[in-house]
């Protein structure tokens, strides 16, 4: 057997990939993952999960979470629950733990340099494939590779981080200050705090960062100059999954929703289920045309949401202006709960 030839490769440790190679455990096949990184759970994002990832299973989720500050340009409203909506774990903790049940070939710090077809190239080596998976984020190898673009929907989040426990959850609807932006605290894992504000825009903004951190400084009273910042872009732009015997899942196909930039749930269904395609199992390919078809409509209704032609988003303000009661609070609820559990 040729050492570098294998029936499955997976470029990216992350959510996405590692269910992948979880899921393609025990197949017989030989699986290569291949990460840029030295370890798993590098990725800058929040270590939040909803209910919706391994619903069930032995995992240590972390801190529940049961109440939300929402926001908008003028007010600020606590909403309780009567049950968690997400959970703190960590990103490392949650890919340490689905790599544990996955039987693949790990290779760390070990970046792709050069795909073509069959075959995939490092500073390390040269593997064969005979199906190849783009698990590898928003700056996707693979995704370049198949000459796709990412600019319909794609924006960037710009936060400061702070060791210690996240003490609330916030977020902040702004349709005055960044137009189709919003500010968020949240937890990036379990010891460390996220504080900052995501907007859309297939470059990055250095002129709305500075504004954005006048606005956090002001807002949460945190000294900007500091603390240690992080940039990451998000894609959700789907263009397909499935492209002869290469693959996408998660950030790199445009598996995330715009509306509440939740990942991490979209890169595991995503990343299981071009497993059980490649496995030949039907449902593989019809969860995934599921999720295309779900990924259009939140960003048709991503883009009525912040378009700032359209009055939609004076609506969403109204909403989230105070949803604690009457229809408004109907309105959020229905949604909120929409999201998180469908």
């Amino acid at each position: 057997m040729d050492p570098h030839s294998y029936d499955v490769i997976i470029v990216g440790a992350g959510p996405g990939g590692l269910s992948c190679a979880r899921t393609l455990s025990g197949s017989g096949l030989r699986v290569l993952v291949l990460e840029k990184n030295e370890r798993v759970g590098k990725k800058i994002c929040s270590g939040e999960i909803s209910r919706k990832v391994y619903p069930g299973a032995a995992l240590d989720r972390g801190h529940p979470w049961t109440e939300i500050t929402v926001g908008t340009d003028h007010t600020r409203h606590v909403v309780k629950f009567s049950r968690p909506y997400l959970w703190t774990i960590g990103r490392f903790e949650l890919e340490s733990w689905i790599k544990s049940g996955a039987e693949a070939e790990f290779h760390f710090s070990e970046p792709v340099t050069k795909i073509s077809p069959g075959y995939v190239e490092t500073p390390k080596g040269r593997y064969s494939y005979r199906h190849l998976v783009g698990a590898d984020g928003s700056f996707s190898a693979v995704r370049r590779y198949l000459g796709l673009p990412t600019k319909d929907i794609a924006g960037w989040a710009f936060h400061f981080l702070e060791d210690r426990p996240c003490p609330e959850f916030q977020m902040y609807w702004l349709p005055e200050t960044f137009p189709a932006g919003y500010g968020y605290m949240m937890s990036k894992s379990r010891p460390q705090t996220m504080i900052g504000l995501a907007w859309a825009g297939e470059e990055f903004d250095h002129a709305k960062a500075e504004r954005a951190k006048k606005w956090l400084a002001d807002k949460f009273k945190i000294d900007t100059k500091k603390l240690r910042s992080e940039a990451m872009k998000g894609n959700a732009d789907y263009r397909g999954w499935r492209f002869g015997n290469v693959y996408l899942v998660g950030d790199a196909g445009g598996f995330l929703n715009p509306l509440t930039t939740e990942g991490i749930h979209y890169a595991i269904r995503s990343g299981d289920s071009v497993a059980r395609h490649i496995l030949g199992d039907p449902r593989g390919a019809q969860i995934l045309e599921e999720m295309g078809r779900a990924q259009r409509w939140q960003t048709w209704l991503y883009g009525v949401a912040t378009d700032t032609r359209l009055p939609f988003r004076w609506f969403v303000n109204w909403v989230l202006s105070d949803p604690r009661k009457g229809i408004r609070k109907r309105i959020f609820d229905w949604v909120f709960w929409k999201f998180m559990d469908g």
